[in-house]
């Protein structure tokens, strides 16, 4: 039960910002738009464009400072993408055209697609047609209940080939289901187009990563790359993107059309609803966009205070964010709060109830901007390298904004005695594991009470003036990268010279005995 009686001894479901069961979390209401209203335009960008019809381009998504970085990827995976939404029959239809480039040192003799509407998690269901290799008819082989596709390679594709890849799906929106965060579907109003696309998964040492994620975990795993979208919907809908958008386009059929950029970027996502409003501030360069329902004022100024703080802590402890716009959404998931690239999403029970656990949730998927987003890793097989480092920086931001107290107390009643208990209990586990290693229940408790644990004791030992510079080593050197545990291990060393591995082999290899 979340409650706001007791500020910041946060409940597991709160704290963790996984999926849990909302049975005590009130129902969100359904968003509704009066005819005399208008929707809130999406965020305009920090230049507009000359017209409305000027198509954006990838610089826009980016801070000027930062537009050099797109030269970084001449390799890097293209999207684009032409989304057409039918909320009447709920389902959307797309084009995809792909540009690939094998960047491993292997020859590649399959390529592979995740539909994640077909995974258990996200409750939709997606096909794929008309699927054209270099202009050539590919016959895909469907694998994990429909949720992967293989397209065999022939001839296989050298490392530094590129080849282009077009096709045809639609989407089936779920309106109910019953496992995972309700980050894909169509839910009080308010549509979450949740990777509604086919997504080229990583390839790395181990192969294709197509493993089906557990529900409570995250199920993507993709690398950095650029989002060409367009994107088509009722015109009494508002569009909040990962990257930035167009004004849209408006037909006799009251449909709005958006052309939409994001990237350098690992993924891509969408949020369309009737009755959002926007708030907005500038800090560090960033425009920082609150989206919340109309009469949730009140939390959504709440929101923007804590994740434009969050930005200005995290900018100058870890590194910049390189990006000319942070959302932050109110929504109907049943999460306490999800990330994704440019774009967070809020349960919109916090703003009902303005329970002080929402800054820590709001504050933990900021920080996902860093861990995560601007730092890859393996969401699925190594969670503890952005998860248990988020939440440690989100005691970071504690300490910073409200004193070393504070910042003491959370440490011990929001990750030392949780874990302790689940020491008493015989359960302890590694919390370098993959999701799948744990129960439900054990997952959050390890990775994101245990795991920041180890951060903790790293910052004792080496002292925070080398623990600040172990993290922006750790930053600056996998920035747009895939991070593997031993590139956390090698800043650490490069910094103090010792990897300080007894703490490593305790707190994210290690188990107390029972």
């Amino acid at each position: 039960m979340i409650r706001r009686n007791r500020p910041l001894l946060l409940t597991l479901c709160s704290l963790l910002v996984i999926a849990c069961l909302p049975t005590t979390i009130p129902s969100t209401p359904t968003a509704t738009l009066s005819p005399a209203s208008s929707p809130a335009p999406a965020p305009a960008l920090s230049s507009p464009p000359p017209t409305a019809t000027l198509p954006p381009d990838h610089a826009q998504a980016l801070r000027p400072e930062f537009s050099a970085d797109l030269a970084l990827f001449p390799d890097a995976t293209r999207y684009e993408i032409e989304l057409i939404v039918d909320l009447d029959a709920t389902t959307v239809t797309g084009h995809e055209r792909v540009s690939y480039t094998n960047t491993a040192a292997v020859v590649l003799d399959a390529l592979y697609l995740r539909l994640f509407p077909n995974t258990p998690g996200y409750g939709g269901e997606m096909a794929v047609t008309d699927v054209l290799l270099d202009g050539a008819p590919a016959e895909p082989v469907a694998e994990l209940d429909g949720s992967a596709l293989r397209l065999p390679l022939d001839p296989p594709l050298e490392p530094g080939a590129q080849l282009d890849l077009t096709l045809d799906f639609t989407a089936s929106i779920p309106t109910h289901v019953g496992t995972g965060y309700r980050q894909f579907g169509y839910y009080d109003g308010i549509l979450a187009l949740t990777n509604v696309y086919p997504l080229i998964p990583v390839y790395d040492d181990e192969g294709w990563n197509v493993e089906m994620a557990p529900t409570y975990g995250d199920a993507v795993y993709s690398e950095t790359s650029f989002y060409n979208v367009r994107i088509s919907a009722p015109a009494e809908m508002a569009l909040f993107v990962s990257g930035v958008c167009s004004p849209p386009t408006f037909d006799s059929d009251d449909i709005a059309t958006w052309t939409c950029v994001a990237g350098p970027m690992r993924d891509f996502n969408a949020i369309l609803g009737p009755d959002y409003r926007v708030k907005s501030d500038v800090v560090e360069g960033v425009t920082v966009n609150s989206i919340f329902y109309s009469g949730h004022q009140e939390g959504g100024e709440l929101a923007l205070d804590q994740a434009t703080e969050a930005v200005r802590i995290f900018s100058n402890r870890f590194g910049p964010y390189p990006f000319t716009e942070l959302d932050i959404v109110e929504t109907p998931t049943s999460a306490g709060g999800i990330e994704y690239p440019g774009l967070v999403v809020i349960n919109s029970a916090y703003y009902e109830t303005l329970s002080e656990d929402m800054e820590w949730v709001v504050v933990h998927e900021t920080g996902h901007q860093w861990w995560y987003s601007l730092v890859g890793n393996d969401q699925v097989d190594d969670p503890w390298l952005d998860e248990a480092l988020v939440q440690y920086s989100t005691l970071l931001y504690y300490e910073e904004r409200y004193g070393a107290g504070l910042a003491a107390d959370l440490v011990d009643e929001v990750f030392r005695q949780p874990y302790e208990g689940l020491v008493e209990s015989g359960r302890d586990a590694p919390a370098g594991m993959p999701v799948a290693a744990y129960d439900a229940d054990d997952y959050g408790t390890v990775v994101y009470r245990k795991g920041p644990l180890y951060f903790h004791e790293l910052r004792r030992e080496v002292g925070d003036e080398d623990f600040g510079a172990i993290v922006q080593t750790y930053f600056n050197h996998n920035r747009y990268a895939v991070a593997r545990p031993e590139d956390w291990l090698t800043a650490v060393e490069s910094v103090t010279g010792d990897e300080h591995h007894a703490l490593y082999e305790q707190w994210i290899m290690g188990a107390t005995e029972p």
